[in-house]
């Protein structure tokens, strides 16, 4: 039994530091010598650390809120574009699979733009709208212009909320908190990778009750998230119908 995926990405920034906090809390009661992931476990402890006060930071500033969720508003369409695309590579239709390869080419050399500290998103994301409007015929022939539009609209959006501010320093805990979570994820991805390579190698006798738990608790969260995009789901479709 290996320690099973979770779309952390998916996670609100209170629900992030929750799961880590258990990810530290199970550690400790199984024992990272135990588990064999001393290094790895002093590294999320610490990001984890890091990532919890900015938390604090940010819940405290209203602004940092908004910075946020203009944030995850700029990226929720690009993550969608991505998944369009590569599901039209396979298009029955020569002409849309040649489009779908020359788009896919674009998104794979911007395939870390959701991932950068909001800052250097800003200016990756300015380059990648730019790639796609010199790519129009292809994403005409995709009819996925609208979501070319709703990309660069996002933008727009957050790069006004930023010209927006009144103080520099308002926009730190807003910045900060992108990042944090970038390292926390590494440092838990390296605690998996390490258990589950072990796994591969020792079988899990040793870390059953830790595996056990990890994975109980991302069978929580999990559902909480499809949760969360069945009510999106729906609440769009109700919406679509009522126009």
């Amino acid at each position: 039994m290996f320690i099973k995926k979770i779309h952390l990405l998916e996670l609100q920034n209170e629900e992030h530091v929750r799961f880590n906090t258990y990810v530290n809390d199970y550690i400790t009661e199984a024992g990272a010598t135990e588990l064999n992931i001393e290094k790895q476990s002093a590294d999320h402890k610490l990001k984890l650390a890091v990532e919890k006060s900015v938390l604090d930071l940010v819940k405290k500033n209203s602004y940092t809120e908004r910075v946020y969720a203009a944030d995850e508003a700029r990226d929720k369409p690009i993550r969608g574009f991505f998944k369009l695309v590569k599901g039209l590579l396979h298009h029955f239709n020569p002409a849309v699979a040649q489009a779908a390869y020359n788009i896919n080419l674009i998104n794979e050399k911007f395939s870390d733009v959701t991932y950068l500290t909001n800052e250097k998103q800003t200016s990756a994301e300015e380059s990648y709208i730019a790639a796609l409007k010199g790519a129009m015929a292809d994403i005409t022939t995709l009819n996925l212009t609208d979501w070319l539009t709703e990309i660069e609209t996002t933008e727009s959006a957050f790069v006004e909320l930023v010209k927006s501010r009144n103080n520099e320093d308002d926009l730190k805990p807003a910045i900060n908190m992108k990042a944090a979570r970038v390292e926390t994820d590494a440092a838990y991805n390296a605690i998996v990778d390490r258990i589950n390579a072990f796994i591969t190698i020792e079988g899990n006798a040793k870390n059953a009750g830790f595996v056990t738990k990890l994975n109980n608790r991302i069978n929580q969260y999990s559902t909480a998230i499809a949760q969360r995009k069945g009510r999106a789901k729906k609440e769009s479709t109700v919406a679509t119908e009522t126009k």
